[in-house]
């Protein structure tokens, strides 16, 4: 869609390179040159030319200025055509070149007066595109010229088209789309459940490094299974738990032969019919219960019991004649920390090593009661970009909702959601805290912008409009709901026109300063 404006004004370039000045005094009957200003936008260029009123016969220089709205760059070299059309009548006017980066000055002359349609032609991808700068009236004489009506300049913030190239500053047409409101929540990213382990040392003692081994560090990966220390317990923490052991041992040998014994002289008693079925099938679970402690106490005893030529249990070694408990990785993952090093002692049940296998995260957020009837059960959520990427769907990315709390929270009134994300990438960190943008049941078919065009000012929020090519009008809106980074508008702009999506807080300066810039074109 092209959009067209027209103004005057000596506030423009002509007052500089013309000199306007004021009158010689108030009944004077100098004025100043009448001046027209020109804003087309295209897909690709926007082109903002100024202009004397034009008198036929008579070069008029177009002030043009072309920028590239893919790049937000000027124009830097190349040439472009001047087509002017009256019925039947053609004129060409080529431009070899840019007088400076973005800004042509062609000494246009129209051979006759009355309305000429101006379209300036631009080489672009083997093409020429087409930008139609609508009609432009050619005066037959100097005093008609002079005397031309042009509409009133719009009001609003100069910033010129060299800040905007300096800044790259670029607006956009304001547009309606489909809208679902999301809910922004703080969350945190925690380890999936199983994919996070502690090594404790069960008992008091010293660490040492592995036969052959090394002493694993933060950032190594390790595999399940894996070896990682040996732990020597102490000769007191040993004889207590030898002594306890072998206690232990001995009642649950003698349960076992006890119930072994009861077993078969129940069989014999049974039958003789002396015994009922019953009394028998007790008998056996006696004994079934009886040997589960046996083998449980018999494992504790081989642990303490360990000799040269008689290791082998699991989780035992044995360095120099003395038994070691091996510890090893109960996941695969990579060692997050670690607490201790080889020769220091430790207590019984501190953590010596924590793994972590992070490739799988749980996002968890907590939802106002008043707003979880909002959210349906398949909704989706978000998390907004990282630098140089885009917002991230979790269903999209292979995600899934997996856990919605069934009870509120007395203190906080909130009720816990949890979402599932891989993160392969290792992008995300445990105990990292984000913003979760949470789906609504809530639709809206809404005019909306992107929330990089809003600026803030004193707690109200704002927009730049661009009316023209270098006029700016800051409107106060009324925002709605949020979808990502796009926000509804429910007044302050309106379909079609083009707000500032970047560049907007450099205007807001410029509209604060106090000061009307010098006009930088040096033509």
């Amino acid at each position: 869609m092209v959009n067209k404006l027209i103004r005057a004004g000596c506030a423009s370039i002509f007052g500089i390179i013309l000199g306007c000045s004021p009158p010689a005094d108030d009944h004077g009957h100098e004025h100043e040159p009448t001046t027209a200003q020109i804003t087309v936008w295209t897909d690709r260029y926007e082109v903002f030319a100024e202009h004397l009123a034009p008198v036929a016969g008579r070069p008029t220089t177009f002030i043009t200025h072309v920028t590239d709205l893919v790049s937000l760059a000027p124009r830097r070299q190349g040439m472009v055509k001047f087509v002017l059309k009256k019925g039947a009548s053609v004129v060409e006017h080529p431009q070899a070149a840019p007088a400076r980066d973005g800004i042509y000055l062609p000494g246009i002359t129209f051979p006759e007066a009355g309305d000429w349609q101006l379209t300036l032609l631009i080489p672009t991808d083997g093409t020429n595109a087409a930008v139609e700068l609508g009609t432009v009236t050619v005066h037959a004489d100097e005093h008609s010229a002079e005397h031309a009506e042009i509409p009133e300049a719009p009001a609003g913030v100069i910033f010129l088209k060299e800040q905007q190239w300096n800044i790259l500053s670029r607006a956009e047409p304001v547009t309606r789309r489909s809208l679902v409101e999301r809910i922004r929540l703080p969350a945190i990213t925690r380890a999936k459940p199983g994919h996070s382990a502690s090594i404790v040392a069960p008992v008091a003692g010293q660490l040492l490094t592995p036969s052959g081994g090394k002493w694993p560090s933060p950032g190594d990966e390790v595999e399940a299974g894996e070896l990682l220390a040996l732990l020597r317990p102490s000769f007191s923490e040993t004889a207590v738990r030898f002594a306890e052991n072998e206690g232990e041992f001995g009642r649950a040998k003698a349960a076992l032969e006890a119930a072994a014994v009861l077993v078969e002289r129940t069989k014999i008693l049974a039958d003789r019919k002396a015994k009922s079925e019953r009394e028998l099938q007790e008998a056996e679970l006696a004994w079934k219960t009886a040997k589960a402690g046996f083998d449980a106490a018999a494992s504790m005893r081989a642990m303490y019991r360990q000799s040269p030529g008689q290791t082998g249990s699991p989780g035992i070694t044995e360095m120099g004649g003395v038994p070691t408990l091996e510890l090893r990785a109960p996941i695969s993952g990579v060692i997050d920390q670690w607490n201790a090093g080889p020769g220091e002692p430790v207590a019984a049940e501190s953590v010596v090593f924590q793994i972590l296998a992070s490739e799988v995260v749980w996002i968890e957020a907590h939802v106002p009661e008043a707003m979880l009837r909002r959210i349906p059960n398949d909704a989706d959520a978000s998390l907004p970009p990282a630098p140089g990427g885009g917002w991230k769907s979790i269903q999209n990315s292979s995600g899934r909702r997996v856990f919605t709390g069934l009870r509120v929270d007395p203190q906080t009134r909130t009720v816990p959601i949890v979402y599932e994300l891989s993160n392969s990438d290792g992008s995300m960190l445990i105990g990292q805290a984000l913003t979760l943008h949470v789906e609504t049941s809530r639709i809206e078919n809404a005019v909306a912008i992107p929330d990089s065009a809003i600026v803030e000012e004193a707690g109200n929020k704002v927009a730049f409009v661009q009316v023209s090519g270098e006029t700016f009008e800051k409107r106060d809106l009324r925002i709605g709901i949020r979808d990502g980074n796009w926000i509804e508008v429910l007044s302050g702009v309106v379909e079609g026109e083009r707000v500032v999506t970047q560049g907007a807080v450099a205007i807001r300066l410029a509209s604060v300063s106090g000061v009307i810039p010098a006009h930088g074109h040096a033509h």
